[in-house]
């Protein structure tokens, strides 16, 4: 059951793309010992909701089993992560279940890699922490329940304001054999690869962020625009996240990280003419941000990452965030004109 609507990874394609961990992560970790999240949070593994699923013919037993779990998450898990039918009609139960028949190999594979108990443990707790240290910055917002789910290969990431689910099916590990049997048109290798059990809690963290903060994109984004975008949303998450790597925050290897960084100013000298950085033709200015093998502008080699406009943006707002010190709901995530960035920014 896979969606031709790919993952958080798509939402990237859609909106723009992906990081670099911050400096200032480095020399100010956010204290989050005296932290509490809201009284109602809940943390839910979806797997065991599914493991206690009535069996019988009790339709409607079974139907208020899936709504009680999380009358909020059901549907959207129902209709629009898996697409099995109307969530309170009694007979996409019996939907349900060819569902879990049909996907047993992989549930039994998420069983066996990202759905154990100690990865499950590991990552629930990093992300627990990252949205203790966002609840720090930004007192007000809201603090969405997490899904660890399975989302039959359709999603990795599926943030909503109040929930967070993760597919625990993107990532069994890239050398599980159960990847290689999906179709390579929609899971090329350089996506397989980024199917790593310890990637999990940064990806939400930084799916949750990317789309509950989309509306901070202007209509015609210019490429300027998606780089500010971009590296505020990855300075943020950095900053949730102190723990995670550069690589590991920009979903890169070690290696295309050290190209990146010893490449940063000759990728300027590509994004610096105002014809490509105040360029807002969306074919153009989205080569800066797609997923893919490599970054697809200009003289711009094929053994470079992808995604160098994010890395060039996360880059610009550390260079104004070193001058200003300004935390996030002070300073530089609300500002919107990427102009003051560009300034400070010399690579």
């Amino acid at each position: 059951m896979v969606s031709k609507r790919i993952l958080f990874h798509l939402i990237v394609c859609v909106l723009a793309a992906a990081v670099w961990a911050s400096c200032a992560s480095e020399h100010r970790r956010i204290p989050i010992d005296d932290v509490r999240l809201p009284g109602d949070h809940q943390v839910i593994h979806w797997m065991e909701v599914l493991h206690d699923l009535p069996g019988g013919q009790n339709r409607a037993k079974a139907l208020a089993h899936m709504t009680e779990a999380h009358p909020e998450f059901w549907p959207l898990w129902c209709e629009d992560i898996l697409q099995l039918g109307d969530a309170q009609d009694s007979t996409t139960v019996d939907v349900l279940r060819q569902f879990l028949i049909e996907m047993h190999p992989m549930l039994d594979a998420i069983d066996s890699t990202s759905g154990r108990p100690e990865v499950l443990r590991r990552e629930t707790d990093a992300l627990l922490d990252g949205l203790k240290r966002h609840q720090v910055l930004f007192p007000d917002a809201p603090v969405p329940d997490i899904i660890m789910m399975p989302s039959g290969f359709n999603f990795a990431v599926f943030p909503t304001p109040s929930c967070l689910g993760l597919g625990l099916d993107w990532y069994m590990g890239p050398e599980h054999p159960l990847l290689q049997e999906l179709p390579p048109s929609q899971f090329p290798q350089y996506r397989l690869n980024r199917m790593k059990p310890e990637w999990m809690a940064s990806d939400a963290m930084k799916g949750w962020l990317l789309v509950t903060q989309q509306h901070r994109i202007p209509p015609g984004a210019r490429t300027a625009d998606l780089m500010l975008f971009w590296g505020q949303i990855l300075h943020l998450t950095s900053l949730c996240m102190p723990d995670a790597t550069p690589a590991q925050l920009m979903n890169w290897t070690p290696e295309q990280w050290a190209w990146a960084e010893a490449n940063e100013r000759a990728i300027w000298a590509q994004v610096q003419p105002q014809e490509r950085m105040f360029n807002n033709r969306p074919r153009d200015v989205m080569r800066w941000f797609q997923e893919g093998p490599f970054t697809r502008v200009g003289d711009i080699p094929q053994d470079s990452p992808d995604r160098l406009g994010a890395y060039l943006g996360w880059k610009m707002v550390q260079a104004q965030t070193a001058e200003r010190g300004d935390l996030p709901a002070h300073g530089w995530f609300e500002a919107r004109d990427p102009q003051p960035f560009l300034r400070t920014y010399r690579p």
